[in-house]
């Protein structure tokens, strides 16, 4: 950011660039001429933002919201900016959103000095629809070719590179997330050579890849049936390529 003449603070888990980390939320409010929200709505971030949080930002900061609409309290915002405490807000979203093009949307920021209230359907416009369409085909081709489950949000996800030679196959397995299921299929797989193998778990669920070198001896159709013969599991199948 020393580009532009300024600096960041963040309230992340992980290291963000050059921003400076805050210890708290109240150290980020305190220190910030902008606050910027970026959470999605879970019972911790509902009313994130109140008259507290308000109060404690610099007199003339500016507030944006483009996260969830639950994770700031509207009227408090709206007192902080006809108050004067607040020089302006920015909100694309809201508890209830507006329901379509031409109908009333009442929200109390209505009227508030300096603030920029938009629709928040930035991911319904044609061009939006249009890209996610192609996004999500070209991620279930990937995943249909590969077995890869990157940008997953309730699955494991898995970020794989093609197999090693043309003599190879990757076997895709999901299953049940419980002790033991390594062991039983690596007893299935142990006659052959293990080139790459994955293993990761979202919740319930585990997602499995192996990447193995086969030969004419090799059975691996008695090798799908064995895996898939488990009571954990839930999918097995063969990519080749």
């Amino acid at each position: 950011n020393s580009e532009f003449g300024t600096q960041s603070l963040f309230l992340l888990y992980h290291q963000l660039g050059t921003a400076l980390p805050a210890k708290s939320l109240e150290e980020l409010l305190k220190g910030s001429d902008f606050v910027s929200l970026h959470v999605p709505e879970t019972p911790e971030t509902k009313n994130m933002i109140t008259t507290k949080e308000i109060s404690a930002m610099k007199k003339g900061a500016f507030l944006i919201n483009a996260s969830r609409g639950t994770v700031v309290d509207i009227p408090a915002l709206a007192n902080g900016l006809k108050s004067g405490h607040l020089a302006g807000a920015a909100v694309d979203v809201f508890p209830v959103e507006p329901f379509s093009n031409g109908k009333n949307f009442d929200s109390p920021l209505r009227n508030s000095p300096n603030t920029i209230l938009s629709p928040h359907i930035g991911g319904s416009t044609e061009e939006a629809q249009s890209a996610i369409g192609v996004e999500v085909a070209t991620a279930l081709v990937k995943f249909l070719r590969t077995g890869m489950t990157l940008g997953s949000v309730n699955f494991p996800e898995v970020d794989l590179r093609p197999v090693a030679s043309a003599k190879s196959v990757r076997v895709v397995n999901v299953h049940h997330n419980v002790p033991g299921v390594l062991k039983q299929v690596n007893k299935l797989l142990s006659d052959c050579n293990i080139e790459k193998q994955i293993c990761d778990s979202k919740g319930s669920i585990a997602y499995l890849t192996a990447d193995l070198e086969v030969n004419a001896e090799t059975d691996i159709d008695a090798i799908v049936k064995g895996v898939s013969a488990m009571p954990e599991n839930i999918m097995t199948r063969i990519v080749r390529f």
